[in-house]
């Protein structure tokens, strides 16, 4: 097998009634989205659409967005995933930079019916080969700047099995998730559902207790995948019964970003019989670190290696750290890694070294193989020298009653070169920074207490609930 396609059409023939994707109230079996995936596919080519062209793909509805991109990966075209109702600008400049065959958008696009009203065609099925490229995915992770990454089959199938291995993705799991499909880290947790032969149920509104609940009635549901931010909306349920629809999960995925010690504690002491994963991973190599939190609860470890990752810890001239607790890069060799960024030859010579790519998170390894987080190397914090990461004391901040959010920023300082700014949202309007102040005098060393608390309405995050910390307004020091 060498693409996620050819698993669908497996599965169609094994078990062609079985639900393969579900969203709100539509769904589609196995053979229904293989045959709609042919007859996409079809229309592709009947559109003089050839092998390694672009074809951009809005993820707004759902089904027929996963049946497009695989039906673009059936007759070798290039999946180009955009984000629904996506800006003029942002789109303008996708389109600029791969020039696409075809754009699928509900706005002034192709529109999805049309290419998969034909009738099915007749033949023999011809599978993609591994290495072509399937994939054109935008990221800003590794690099820090909007780049595009390019993905093969193969590289898309390994993630797959990744995934499945890692987190007991098995065909009768059942997964729910709310969560930008756009994305890598949303597609492939759909793309390893089909490849395992399971079901992925999928929402198109807004997370809730509510939502979850029912969706757990009413489709079975065994397994959440949610992003870390999502993490507090578990650990503060009230109502009994939703408290209970909970805990008939079978498994929790955690991603795109840490949690506190004090979140992973209560989601074992709340639902001990939950298998608790925190998956770790990049755009440009997927699912390659999984720590099952249920019997590892350590904070800022990242677990172990997944099954077709090599990764290892790197200093700064990209030579590997032998020994155990020394920081460095963190770098993967594997399957799963892209074969580049898209028309970038020297970015991609300077992140994939020796087969490599070098990640920009610090991070490093203890003596039973566990791997653990540091920070962003752009969020390091340099106080007269010592070098902290803002997680060390956002943690400590979770500890603190009435804190909904919090973050830390550095601020240029005359004096110590830089100082630690901290951010919170709080659930009192009128909170006192001051008694957080002393808590944290309490439990910090000296150079990392913050040299300012600043409430404010809401701390800004990406889609997947990462801190945008460029984003914060750093006060001027008078």
């Amino acid at each position: 097998m060498d693409s996620i396609v050819q698993a669908v059409f497996e599965h169609s023939q094994s078990t062609p009634d079985k639900t393969a994707i579900a969203v709100d109230d539509n769904s589609i079996s196995y053979r229904e989205l293989a045959e709609r995936i042919r007859i996409f596919s079809s229309s592709l080519k009947t559109h003089s659409v050839k092998k390694g062209q672009r074809i951009a793909i809005e993820s707004d509805d759902l089904i027929s967005y996963f049946t497009a991109f695989l039906g673009c990966q059936l007759c070798g075209a290039i999946a180009v995933p955009i984000e629904e109702n996506i800006s003029i600008y942002k789109l303008q400049d996708i389109l600029g930079a791969t020039k696409p065959t075809l754009v699928f958008t509900k706005h002034n696009g192709e529109s999805y019916d049309d290419f998969l009203n034909g009738s099915l065609p007749s033949g023999k099925i011809s599978y993609p080969k591994g290495n072509a490229t399937s994939a054109v995915i935008a990221t800003t992770g590794t690099t820090g700047k909007p780049v595009l990454v390019t993905h093969t089959n193969k590289s898309m199938l390994s993630e797959a099995q990744n995934l499945c291995n890692g987190t007991k993705i098995t065909e009768d799991t059942i997964l729910f998730a709310n969560i930008p499909f756009n994305l890598a880290l949303g597609y492939r947790r759909v793309f390893a559902l089909l490849y395992a032969g399971a079901t992925a149920v999928l929402a198109s509104e807004p997370l809730s207790l509510e939502l979850l609940s029912n969706y757990i009635e009413k489709f079975n549901i065994n397994y959440l995948t949610i992003v870390h931010s999502d993490m507090n909306m578990l650990l503060d349920i009230e109502d009994p019964v939703m408290a209970q629809a909970v805990r008939c999960l079978e498994a929790v995925e955690i991603m795109a970003g840490p949690i506190t010690g004090l979140q992973i504690r209560s989601f074992c002491r709340q639902y001990p019989d939950i298998a608790f994963y925190n998956v770790y991973g990049a755009t440009e190599s997927g699912c390659i670190l999984i720590n099952e939190m249920s019997k590892n609860p350590v904070e800022n470890c990242l677990g172990k290696p997944a099954v077709h990752a090599d990764i290892s810890i790197v200093d700064e001239n990209g030579t590997r750290v032998e020994t155990p607790d020394q920081y460095g890069y963190i770098s993967v060799k594997g399957d799963m890694n892209m074969s580049g960024y898209y028309h970038k030859k020297a970015l991609t010579e300077k992140v994939m070294q020796a087969g490599y790519i070098v990640l920009n998170d610090i991070g490093y390894f203890d003596d039973e193989g566990y791997f653990y987080f540091v920070s962003r190397v752009g969020d390091i914090i340099d106080v007269g020298g010592h070098k902290i990461a803002p997680s060390e004391i956002e943690q400590a901040v979770w500890g603190f009653e009435g804190i909904l959010d919090c973050a830390c920023a550095a601020q240029e300082d005359q004096d110590y070169n830089q100082v630690p700014i901290l951010y919170i949202t709080c659930s009192d309007p009128d909170f006192d920074t001051t008694k957080l102040q002393h808590y944290l005098e309490q439990h910090l060393e000296s150079y990392k207490i913050p040299q300012q608390i600043i409430p404010i309405d809401k701390i800004p995050r990406t889609a997947t609930g990462k801190i945008l910390r460029k984003s914060l307004s750093i006060p001027q020091k008078s």
